[in-house]
């Protein structure tokens, strides 16, 4: 009896996974071939600064002239090698012809027999991740019920399954070091806590904000906050020190449009500055956890940290995935109080989906109907007979609201 208690996870796990693996060659996102281009140049042909290797390619090269490359990859090292790494795992299953071949004939990739085999597995390393998460998001809690609960919601959560296996998107990974940062936070292990929030901003940045919630949280001297702060950068810096001379390097990475969306939401003091919502409230929450560490839950700063980031800003629908785990412990936590405006914010996620462009919703089963992306967009549909950007501007005024009093309760629920 004792070993199938043990074992509660398992079904549950099996019939995710399978859900997973039947979804991941049936769709696609053009997001997962500028993610397969710059990873083949690491696997095959051993290219280290990709940065300054994509901008050297010439002209004529296929990639330049079929897709261009100032905007191809912009994320930091880590994810370039990793996502390198990952194909050199996946090479015996896979034709190593098939990328170079795509660059030309991307018109045509339909047509080609091994199709679903390299959707399936290239995105097939998210799934480790994945599973991942899903143990160390149980673990936060002590309580069976909770934990099942915890994991069921995890493994059926439709957020992770859409933008990491529909999209291929790799925002799995970063998400992994967050709530592996508070896996370490409950077992009373600061220092790891810290890194593995670098670790995570390695591959995207928005870790790095939670950073300074984290160090104020897990102690209550400067000098000791100070130091855990340097750790959590230390993996960072040593992944990005390599690049930094690079000026292709931090125009496609640390200066890129997409790192500064948070900002794009200003209200102004004078013609030419502005107060920037976005910095004005995530300082408030770092003052808050700096005087106030006893009274408020770190789960709970990360996911107003986090629900901030998607209230002020054009946020894409895969980054959603991000506050995931987190809106699962805060239902999990509260025995589902306010669930109803959880409710709010997934549909309101929801609908700016599907206004979004069709390939980030029914295009993705572009592979199984091909013809599928030549459907009228729905905004363009519904622009006819109402003003699509006033909705969405009501939606994303509905999603702030929303997230801004969940963030109030979470704050004050103690981990």
């Amino acid at each position: 009896m004792k070993k199938t208690e043990n074992f509660w996870w398992f079904k549950m796990a099996i019939l995710g996974i399978m859900l997973r693996l039947i979804l991941m060659p049936i769709t696609l996102h053009p997001d997962l071939w500028g993610h397969s281009f710059t990873a083949y140049f690491f696997s095959s042909e051993g290219v280290f600064n990709i940065y300054e290797y994509l901008l050297s390619l010439p002209p004529e090269h296929p990639l330049v002239l079929n897709f261009g490359v100032s905007d191809i990859f912009i994320y930091p090292p880590l994810t370039y090698f990793t996502l390198g790494l990952f194909r050199i795992l996946v090479a015996p299953f896979t034709d190593n012809n098939f990328i170079p071949w795509l660059w030309s004939n991307l018109d045509n990739v339909y047509e080609y027999q091994g199709l679903y085999r390299h959707l399936l597995f290239y995105k097939l390393p998210y799934l480790f991740f994945d599973i991942g998460i899903a143990f160390m998001l149980s673990s936060l809690f002590s309580d069976k019920k909770q934990k099942i609960k915890a994991f069921a919601f995890w493994m059926f959560n439709p957020l992770t399954i859409y933008a990491t296996f529909m999209i291929g998107q790799l925002d799995i990974l970063p998400t992994f070091f967050v709530v592996l940062s508070l896996y370490f936070v409950k077992k009373q292990k600061p220092n790891l806590a810290v890194v593995s929030l670098g670790i995570g901003g390695a591959y995207k940045l928005y870790p790095l904000l939670l950073l300074p919630l984290a160090a104020f949280y897990l102690s209550g001297k400067f000098l000791s906050r100070f130091k855990l702060i340097l750790l959590g950068l230390t993996p960072f810096v040593i992944t990005i020190l390599p690049f930094l001379g690079s000026s292709a390097f931090r125009s496609m990475v640390l200066f890129s449009p997409k790192s500064q969306k948070m900002l794009f939401m200003g209200l102004n003091v004078t013609a030419a500055e502005v107060v920037y919502p976005f910095v004005l409230l995530l300082f408030v929450l770092y003052f808050l956890v700096y005087y106030q560490r006893h009274r408020v839950s770190l789960n709970g700063l990360y996911l107003a940290a986090l629900l901030l980031i998607f209230s002020v800003s054009h946020f894409h629908p895969q980054w959603f995935v991000w506050a995931s785990p987190l809106l699962i412990w805060f239902l999990v936590k509260n025995n589902f109080y306010m669930w109803e405006l959880v409710a709010v914010i997934f549909i309101s996620w929801l609908v700016l989906t599907f206004l979004f462009e069709p390939s980030l919703s029914f295009g993705l089963f572009n592979p199984l109907f091909p013809k599928i992306l030549q459907a009228k967009p729905l905004d363009k549909i519904l622009s006819h007979y109402i003003d699509v950007f006033m909705v969405k501007s009501i939606v994303r005024s509905i999603f702030a609201a929303s997230s801004f009093y969940i963030s109030l309760k979470a704050i004050y629920e103690k981990s």
